[in-house]
């Protein structure tokens, strides 16, 4: 029996929440009347064990503690006085800093399941395509200001950054935070509410099913979205993670839902600038998308940011660019006027401008329309500032492109671990607050089985007898 729970005592004992208090406590009377409350540093401890241990419903977790005495020891309980289901729910209103669950009313009218479909793993266009000008423009004329609007979910972003993230930063987890790489992308989690809302008029007597009148939603923030990866529209949130593209654990950083309509373009501005004010003393080198992102706005915002793009291309939205006489291909490869690739001769590191020559030149074979009688031959230049998205500072055709677009999928096993691993969309939620919440534990515990990893890793595990002795000790 001590075996079996040996893994769990050590993950749990790696994990700090010494801040949680301190973080808590204007959420708490200062002078309370009646029983004293519980030490949310405990609850906070026990949410994290449950969903470590796969448990989804709260009243089979207050089961457990009642019946498994070791779960209480472990979440700081004392064994014969364990939490019930409305102390877990009033911690979760204490943790959302707003008085109701959902961001809006749940009367409104009904939404419409769209008719148009995309293909396999595409998403579709924004409605407006000119969103994304229009927000960057924003941006930029801020002059390096960011304006943040505070949010229902401050304060478990607060939680998660000051006891998982900079303690995961220190150790190294991360990568490099003076030049942090980081990848975002948004994946879809399907609600537990139903689309169709409960009806309040009186239309469907008249035989009038499908009326425009408003209708009450338990879950009134979901909507209709696209489900690229399954080819089908879901009613919920799209989930929008950011993660360190050098973590060996693939650990996040930044989670927020945004509506299953919104496009991921428009999730990334949102959320960079997001996480630019949560950590405002990192330096953001380096920004590994997938072609969703593959928007003009997006390269000149990140390149005004000294951030260095490595963005798949959006083949539907390519258009051939004709330069003099020279044709750009795909890969920002300058195409001479014979259909030959030209050679890349050096770039100029600071200003990211790269000189190109005749391959005629460069090569063992002889042209017989030289473009330019010079023994040289003909050069062609091409620079960043020009067109971040064309010629980005790493070329679309080089061998360290590739390598570096690879760690993308490192964004898509952290989404595995939420969804499939802890089963993150198992527990039906119905409103924004369960959803985040739930989600941020997840991410919380993410953290401490990267922790756990490394401590196994330096040969630092405690035998339970150790652990028993310590735990009386203190």
């Amino acid at each position: 029996m001590q075996q079996f729970y040996s893994d769990l005592i050590n993950w749990v004992s790696a994990i700090d929440l010494s801040q949680t208090t301190s973080l808590l406590k204007h959420r708490y009377s200062a002078s309370p009347k009646g029983r004293k409350p519980r030490d949310p540093a405990d609850l906070l401890r026990s949410l994290l064990l449950m969903h470590k241990l796969q448990v989804v419903s709260i009243d089979d977790w207050v089961y457990k503690l009642r019946t498994l005495p070791v779960y209480a020891i472990l979440s700081g309980f004392i064994k014969d006085d364990t939490p019930g289901v409305g102390t877990f729910y009033d911690f979760f209103r204490r943790l959302w800093l707003s008085e109701g669950a959902h961001k809006t009313g749940r009367n409104k009218r009904p939404l419409r399941k769209p008719r148009e479909k995309g293909k396999k793993n595409e998403k579709l266009d924004p409605r407006n395509p000119k969103i994304t000008d229009k927000l960057v423009a924003r941006v930029l004329r801020s002059a390096g200001s960011i304006h943040y609007a505070s949010k229902e979910h401050d304060l478990l972003q607060r939680l998660f950054q000051s006891q998982f993230v900079l303690p995961s930063a220190t150790i190294g987890l991360l990568g490099d935070t003076n030049a942090l790489s980081v990848i975002g992308d948004g994946s879809a989690v399907e609600t537990g509410a139903r689309s169709f809302g409960k009806f309040l008029c009186d239309c469907r007597k008249g035989g009038n099913w499908k009326c425009g009148c408003k209708r009450q939603f338990s879950d009134p923030d979901a909507n209709w979205g696209w489900d690229s990866y399954r080819e089908k529209y879901y009613f919920g949130r799209t989930l929008y993670v950011f993660c360190a593209a050098d973590s060996p654990h693939d650990l996040p950083i930044y989670l927020r839902y945004f509506r299953a309509s919104q496009h991921d373009s428009v999730s990334w501005i949102c959320g960079y600038q997001e996480l630019r004010h949560w950590y405002p003393h990192w330096k953001f080198g380096e920004a590994i998308l997938d072609s969703a992102h593959d928007s003009l706005p997006i390269y000149t915002m990140l390149e005004h940011d000294d951030v260095c793009t490595i963005i798949d291309l959006n083949l539907r939205r390519w258009s051939k660019l004709v330069q003099d006489d020279f044709t750009i291909g795909k890969d920002g490869v300058p195409i001479c006027p014979i259909g030959r690739k030209m050679v890349h001769w050096g770039k100029l590191a600071k200003t990211h401008r790269r000189k190109w020559r005749c391959p005629a030149k460069c090569g063992n074979w002889f042209c017989e329309t030289p473009c330019s009688p010079s023994k040289y031959g003909r050069t062609f230049y091409t620079s960043t500032s020009d067109n971040p998205r064309l010629f980005p500072r790493i070329r679309r055709d080089s061998k360290e492109w590739r390598i570096r677009y690879a760690k993308r999928t490192a964004v898509e096993r952290c989404n595995k671990r939420q969804k499939i691993d802890y089963k993150l969309e198992n527990s039906k939620g119905r409103s924004s607050r369960h959803w985040t919440i739930r989600t941020t534990l997840i991410a919380m515990c993410q953290h401490a089985d990267a922790w756990f990893e490394v401590t196994k890793k330096n040969k630092q595990i405690f035998a339970v007898k150790e652990w028993l002795e310590a735990a009386s000790a203190a």
